[in-house]
């Protein structure tokens, strides 16, 4: 038997957010929302510098029939200042997706984490299935389902 679906999404929150994990947990509506801000770093290269800025969040939105439909979405940003044959450059980037995707990524580089203000080798590192099998996981041991294709 399913939880009551106020008390899964009340009590999310809590239950998925702890301090060893790179995302954090909120709910909206109908929806649990697991937000990972994976890079925010700048770059250093010989003739460059480049800010970079890449999320993923997972949403999964319970219905009312001890179900859940669930999606995820990627966003990248990146603006750089270049210096070639003596002429400056400044150039801006940005891509999204929205739908089903699994992704493991590792970026790294010589530059600074802007979270940290650290300068030195960065690396930054993305599995979606760590934040999806989280948020399903809780959502199973509350005795929901993930809902089909019509349902």
């Amino acid at each position: 038997m399913a939880l009551d679906k106020q008390k899964v999404l009340l009590d999310a929150p809590a239950a998925l957010n702890y301090d060893d994990q790179p995302w954090t947990v909120t709910v909206a509506g109908d929806s649990i929302i697991a937000s990972w801000k994976w890079m925010d770093a700048r770059f250093f290269g010989p003739e460059s510098v480049t800010d970079e800025e890449r999320n993923y969040t997972f949403v999964a939105t319970l219905k009312n029939n001890g179900k859940w439909k669930e999606t995820g979405s990627s966003s990248e940003k990146s603006s750089n200042v270049s210096l070639n044959g003596g002429t400056l450059s400044f150039g801006s980037s940005s891509s999204s997706f929205k739908g089903k995707s699994s992704e493991i990524s590792v970026s790294f580089g010589f530059g600074q984490n802007k979270d940290e203000g650290n300068v030195g080798m960065v690396k930054s590192t993305l599995d979606t299935e760590l934040i999806k099998n989280a948020v399903r996981g809780y959502l199973e041991y509350c005795g929901w389902k993930k809902a089909g294709l019509f349902g």
